[in-house]
């Protein structure tokens, strides 16, 4: 009675009805949980979490649910570590794990020289389901500079049968919050000099792998006041959060004399601030690697600039501080800046908290104001990649942090790409082709990126497909780089064949209108694409069937196409251009992208002679 029921349970929770627009939907359901978690903070600005967590998995799917992982640092302990395993239908305990049986690797990766970081892992392994798994957890924070954010729902497919946080602070201290998609129950209690704040929420159901990350239940927490390896300072403000980072860099950009004479010499007879900022730039790229080094206050804190100089090595932060030293040095003012760097990189310039990755450096020439990415050994002085491109930055300044922008890029300079080619037809189908791919801002990015450190055989590889889609057969290509000052160019030089690039029949040839494979990056405001293709004619033919020239202007992009025929030659030109299609949604990507392409596909018909 007992077995039978537990299964039934099991098929009650493995598909969860969800209710839209009055269609009902079936999202798989791989596991449950019911978690209780606990923060208290103590005057000293350390903090305790505790987690109660039973998740229950019903999929095979789902054994990554209940998988755990803790970085530990300088700033954290495990204090307990208990977790029990159980068969839900049994009530049978399969295994225990306790803190010393947990898998341990330091997070060392390519890259990384230094890092005070220890991942503990436990990974669920089981071959029979329901299974439950059982977890309490104590950890310990030295300083509150960060608190993690609290999620109900860990994973997708995962039922919430019951979540609570409850957040226990001095008042002196004190502790801001703000929710995102909450439905639940909210309660602020008042104990003296203490405060308490509780979130409950129950029977949340489960959501599928597309939901948008702001449609996801989240609470967010960050200090009004913090504290961290003797540090202390005010969050409240991005003023006041800024002034501690300008006192943690305080100090740490020194020279030496020796040093700071070959900087003069450097720029020595060079008038030009754009000139000289590019010439230790290049500097810097060519003399000093970037590695990524986890030590000093969270990885927080840079290397001095003297032992950047002195290993020839540094993180984002150490080589920012230390370009920021040269700069200083030979009179060009700049600041020490941080950014979530990366795709769909959010910020919240309403809640001043530790949202960044990552450390710039924003250059000041008079009224101008230029960007330089410290880390790149390839991007040109004066322009950000995509990496952070377009985002709000938090500028450090003496008198505190200053919300900034890095550029958009939108003119079109920055996402050109140009495509010349010459094509020779061939009485079998096949044809040979010689041409030019010329990319100009973020399309050169990309190139010089997929090429970085690579061997002939894999550049003819990787641009076989990128230049003229199935067919192509490079027999010689070339690639050129131009880097100068905010500006990356790169023109691939390439002949070959394409094999079957047009049909023929007993009375009729069909040539393509497009032959080159362009993939458009919508997520960019701007992006203009030109084509010319030069068409010899292997015999003589007459036009049956040409497609008119178009001129059209839509509200995100304009297209212009003409073909010209004479007794020799095809001529088929193309200009694309995009505008502001990052604002579009996927669905009105694809659209639009759709739409074009039918507008350029197709094929040219000639009767045979």
């Amino acid at each position: 009675m007992y077995r039978y029921l537990s299964i039934s349970i099991f098929y009650i929770f493995l598909f969860t009805p969800l209710v839209l627009n009055g269609t009902n939907f079936s999202i798989p359901n791989y596991s449950s949980i019911k978690k209780d978690y606990k923060i208290t903070l103590s005057e000293d600005y350390s903090y305790e979490i505790e987690i109660n967590q039973v998740t229950t998995i019903y999929d095979k799917k789902g054994l990554s649910h209940a998988s755990y992982h803790f970085i530990i640092d300088q700033f954290t302990n495990l204090d307990n570590f208990d977790l029990k395993v159980i068969d839900p239908i049994k009530e049978k305990t399969i295994k225990k794990i306790k803190a010393k049986d947990l898998q341990e690797r330091d997070l060392i990766t390519s890259g990384n020289i230094y890092q005070d970081l220890t991942l503990k892992q436990f990974n669920l392994q089981s071959t029979s389901f329901p299974v439950r798994v059982e977890m309490k957890l104590k950890l310990r924070k030295s300083g509150n500079f960060y608190f993690p954010s609290w999620r109900p729902q860990n994973f997708y497919h995962q039922k919430v049968e019951q979540a609570r946080l409850e957040v226990n602070y001095p008042k002196s201290l004190g502790i801001r919050y703000k929710t995102q998609q909450f439905e639940g129950v909210f309660d602020d209690n008042s104990m003296g000099d203490h405060q308490s704040l509780v979130w409950t929420i129950n029977n949340l159901a489960p959501v599928p792998e597309d939901t948008e990350e702001t449609d996801l239940t989240k609470i967010i927490l960050a200090p009004e006041k913090f504290g961290m390896d003797g540090f202390e300072a005010r969050m409240d403000t991005w003023k006041n959060f800024g002034l501690w980072f300008y006192q943690l860099n305080k100090g740490r950009t020194k020279l030496p004399e020796g040093f700071k004479q070959e900087l003069q010499e450097m720029v020595n007879g060079t008038d030009s601030s754009i000139e000289k900022i590019q010439i230790l730039y290049t500097y810097l790229q060519k003399n000093y690697r970037y590695v990524s080094i986890q030590l000093g206050l969270g990885g927080w804190r840079p290397m001095e600039s003297e032992e950047v100089l002195s290993k020839k090595y540094g993180d984002c932060k150490g080589l920012t501080l230390f370009m920021q030293a040269m700069l200083s040095e030979i009179g060009i003012s700049s600041d020490y800046t941080l950014v979530k760097a990366g795709e769909n990189a959010t910020f919240d310039e309403d809640f001043p908290s530790n949202q960044f990755n990552h450390a710039i450096l924003r250059v000041r020439t008079g009224d101008k104001k230029y960007w330089l990415e410290c880390t790149s050994s390839h991007l040109p002085a004066g322009f950000l990649g995509s990496f952070t491109r377009n985002r709000k930055v938090l500028v450090i300044t003496p008198e505190g942090g200053e919300v900034d922008q890095t550029p958009t890029y939108s003119d079109p300079e920055f996402n050109t790409t140009v495509v010349n080619s010459s094509i020779l037809l061939q009485q079998n189908g096949n044809a040979e082709i010689k041409g030019t791919l010329l990319q100009k801002g973020f399309p050169a990015e990309t190139t010089v990126m997929k090429t970085y450190d690579k061997k002939k055989d894999e550049i003819n590889n990787l641009f076989n497909g990128q230049i003229g889609g199935n067919g192509l057969i490079i027999n010689s290509l070339s690639l050129d780089k131009q880097i100068e000052w905010q500006d990356i160019q790169t023109q691939i030089n390439f002949s070959g064949m394409v094999q079957r690039y047009y049909k023929s029949t007993g009375k009729r040839v069909f040539i393509p209108i497009s032959w080159h494979t362009w993939e458009p990056n919508m997520e960019k405001s701007t992006e203009l694409y030109i084509e010319e293709v030069n068409i010899r004619k292997h015999r003589s033919l007459n036009a049956e069937s040409i497609p008119p020239s178009l001129s059209i202007t839509e509200d995100n992009y304009e297209l212009k196409m003409e073909i010209i025929i004479d007794d020799e030659n095809i001529s088929i030109k193309k200009h694309i251009q995009f505008t502001d299609t990052d604002r579009l949604s996927d669905e009105e990507q694809d659209e639009l992208l759709t739409a074009l392409n039918k507008k350029i596909q197709g094929e040219l018909v000639f009767t045979k002679q």
